[in-house]
């Protein structure tokens, strides 16, 4: 609970030190977004756990990729350990993704992904440019690429162009977890 909190807190921090660089209030950023002045000033006080779909409406209004929330100080570092990782915790700590490469400024995103069960992207498909692939280490997770589906156990892997729609769903009962990468980042 602590290090949810601790990173809550850095995400926070960081969405409010991009709303100064634009020179913006928390009004205007609310305006923008669409998202409410009010939750802004929680989020940005650590006392709010955002959505991804309110963090793409931020990312927004900031003219900024949600990755810019998750940055770190320095572009030299190439290890990550374990305890610095950055983290995006959503749906009530439902669903985890971890940074593993220093930055988003790299030719790759590297990422642990934990979800609990029936998590689903369904109604937000994704489609971009670049190519992903993951590992399962743990649970199941169901992969809906065009009009293919793929279902991947512990220890499966997959490769996919990211140019077609595509989404994940947790089918089981228990937790999933994936390392996945993606080129060029996504986030």
């Amino acid at each position: 609970m602590e290090e949810m909190l601790r990173d809550l807190h850095d995400l926070g921090s960081q969405v409010q030190r991009l709303r100064h660089k634009n020179g913006l209030t928390i009004e205007k950023l609310a305006k923008l977004s669409g998202v409410s002045s009010g939750f802004l000033s929680q989020l940005e006080r650590g006392m709010a756990n955002p959505s991804f779909l309110s963090l793409q409406k931020i990312a927004s209004g900031l003219d900024v990729p949600i990755s810019a929330f998750f940055q770190t100080s320095s572009s030299d570092n190439f290890v990550v350990r374990r305890d610095q990782r950055r983290k995006l915790v959503l749906d009530d700590a439902n669903r985890v993704w971890q940074l593993l490469t220093p930055d988003l400024n790299r030719s790759i995103e590297f990422l642990l992904m934990e979800w609990g069960p029936g998590i689903s992207t369904e109604g937000r498909p994704s489609c971009h440019e670049g190519e992903e692939c993951g590992l399962v280490l743990e649970g199941t997770l169901e992969i809906h690429w065009g009009n293919e589906v793929f279902l991947l156990e512990e220890g499966d892997s997959i490769y996919l162009p990211s140019t077609v729609p595509h989404w994940y769903r947790n089918p089981s009962d228990k937790k999933v977890v994936c390392v996945w990468a993606a080129t060029p980042p996504t986030w």
